[in-house]
């Protein structure tokens, strides 16, 4: 059984900083157009960056292998294998910043 709870990202960087986001499904964070969290605006993003998941416990981010690691910026630590997420998370990848609601 997955988490039924939408997973709310605000966006705080580029052209759609101040925006959000709302998550009921897996979804990728890329740069290639096709995802809700597709910011083609940031090359540098890999293709996939992470990927955001509901599961029981919550949602998690897993982190993809590119150049630009993931980094949760709130516990100054760079992502390197699943973790959950809570509010107040914030989120870096290249130049793209999410804030988790």
């Amino acid at each position: 059984m997955s988490n039924s709870t939408p997973l709310i990202l605000e966006i705080l960087s580029g052209p759609s900083d101040g925006a959000n986001i709302e998550l009921s499904g897996k979804a990728a964070w890329t740069k290639t157009p096709g995802s809700p969290l597709s910011f083609p605006w940031d090359e540098e993003l890999g293709e996939p960056q992470a990927t955001f998941s509901p599961e029981a416990r919550g949602w998690t981010l897993i982190p993809h292998h590119s150049s630009h690691h993931t980094y949760r910026m709130n516990t100054e630590e760079r992502v390197e294998t699943k973790i959950f997420l809570a509010a107040g998370d914030t989120l870096k990848a290249s130049r793209t910043w999410l804030l988790v609601k």
